[in-house]
């Protein structure tokens, strides 16, 4: 597996829960994805991995997948998702996609 995808594993159920109580949501996150900077971001880290999933070398469905989210506590939101660093973005085929986050947790940095 490509070490760029690697996260902790997903805490049992009960740790799971303790966990989500206290995280902050996404809400519209999903929406700021249509958004032109994150098209521009996204091809940007296509062409980084040369238009293929870093874990199996697919070249069909393609989606870039956030290592991390990076939580603003001073502003109470979510970094918009164009503005994470290329190394903190790769390219996903959606079945490498869906098992990654079956597999692990994607993990919540918050900065101050």
């Amino acid at each position: 597996m490509y070490c760029r995808f690697k996260s902790a594993p997903v805490a049992n159920d009960e740790d799971d829960a303790m966990l989500n109580a206290e995280e902050p949501k996404h809400g519209s996150y999903g929406g700021l994805l249509f958004d032109k900077r994150w098209r521009a971001k996204r091809q940007e880290i296509l062409d980084q991995d040369k238009h293929q999933c870093v874990v199996c070398n697919n070249s069909s469905e393609l989606q870039v997948h956030h290592r991390q989210y990076h939580y603003l506590k001073a502003l109470k939101k979510f970094k918009a998702p164009w503005d994470y660093s290329n190394k903190l973005l790769i390219t996903l085929c959606d079945k490498c996609h869906q098992r990654g986050h079956h597999k692990f947790k994607v993990p919540i940095i918050y900065i101050s």
